[in-house]
């Protein structure tokens, strides 16, 4: 009897045969090896058809655009783009003369000719109208999309308005805010007195750190955009206390041409003595609007606001991007002017406020 062949043929075909005539398994081993030959030779060949780059046949490419460099954002989001003069509506958002090319992005700077971003970004203000003047700041803008776009659709441009440096869309809300004349300012995080219970964010101002440190924090939060006039503290209720901390942080604002707004919120600064000691532009909050967020408390303080501008010639009232706070503020503006008041900018408010007595509610 023949012995047993114990190979099975494949289905594909036959496998080769022994001197018997007998068929052989297919071992593993040499169907890998074909498989691997194969793929080289396809690899080769492929080679071959696409041709190289060093003899000009075709070729398959992959480019990759390097990350942009601080100094070419401009150039890759037209909305920060601060390499050439730029408006909205006939009001200034970026003048390159204004601003220093930083590793950071944009900073503010005075220019050759003396001009500050103070005076070029400021909002429009009539110095010969002898009414009581009245500012509104608006703060907290930037991080609740549907509060700042009510704030830009509901506040005449004569109400200042303040930009959180964290929020995504910053330079744009600050392109329409500055599009339709309000003046803007940038809130820069600074530490409270609950610190770190309260927590201000990990660019904030610390007492304990360096002036050198303070100041890059200062200018990360600066060259988030373009287009403000000056800054305004965010929290830092400990930190405007102290003298060390707060005057090199004033005279690095007022080098870049800009004025610090102090909101008036806490009793202990000493930001307007500090500011008077390194001549810093100032100006500070009379009151805050809605520390009672009704419609009732809001009112009341506005009345407030009114008797002391007629009181000291001038009054800047701070309020947060909250809808009733939004609400009243414009209500309460469309009336201001029939009742004896001009509407002011903050940066028309500063030598005024820094000068002479400042009323405070609070």
């Amino acid at each position: 009897m023949a012995a047993q062949n114990d190979s099975v043929p494949s289905p594909e075909g036959s496998a080769p045969s022994n001197a018997s005539g007998q068929r052989v398994r297919a071992r593993p081993l040499v169907i890998a090896s074909a498989a691997l030959f194969i793929g080289v030779g396809a690899l080769i060949a492929g080679i071959g058809l696409a041709g190289s780059a060093r003899d000009g046949g075709p070729s398959i490419s992959l480019e990759l655009a390097p990350f942009p460099s601080a100094g070419e954002v401009g150039a890759v989001l037209p909305s920060m783009s601060f390499r050439s003069l730029r408006e909205i509506g006939g009001h200034l958002i970026a003048d390159p003369v204004l601003i220093e090319d930083s590793p950071q992005g944009p900073l503010p700077q005075i220019a050759p000719d003396g001009r500050a971003p103070m005076t070029a970004y400021g909002g429009g203000f009539d110095r010969n109208d002898k009414r009581p003047k009245i500012a509104l700041v608006i703060r907290g803008l930037g991080v609740g999309g549907n509060t700042t776009a009510l704030a830009l659709d509901r506040l005449t441009p004569a109400v200042t308005l303040a930009f959180t440096p964290f929020a995504e869309e910053l330079q744009s809300n600050i392109d329409k805010a500055r599009g339709v004349g309000h003046e803007v300012l940038i809130e820069v995080p600074m530490e409270p007195f609950d610190f770190p219970d309260s927590d201000p964010g990990p660019h904030a101002l610390l007492v304990a750190a360096s002036a050198e440190e303070n100041g890059k924090r200062l200018d990360w939060a600066l060259s988030r955009a373009t287009g403000y006039t000056g800054v305004m503290n965010l929290l830092g209720g400990r930190f405007m206390g102290e003298k060390s901390a707060i005057e090199p942080v004033l005279d690095h604002v007022a080098r870049r041409g800009l004025l610090f707004f102090d909101n008036g919120a806490n009793s202990s600064s000493i930001a307007i003595t500090a500011a008077r000691h390194v001549k810093a532009p100032i100006a500070i909050g009379t009151l805050t609007l809605d520390g009672v967020q009704t419609q009732d408390a809001i009112d009341a303080k506005l009345a407030e606001l009114e008797t002391a501008a007629r009181q000291d010639g001038f009054a800047i009232g701070v309020g947060s991007a909250y809808p009733i706070t939004i609400a009243r503020a414009a209500e309460w503006a469309l009336s201001a002017e029939a009742r004896g008041f001009q509407l002011a900018p903050v940066s028309a408010l500063t030598t005024i406020t820094g000068a002479g007595k400042v009323a405070n509610s609070e």
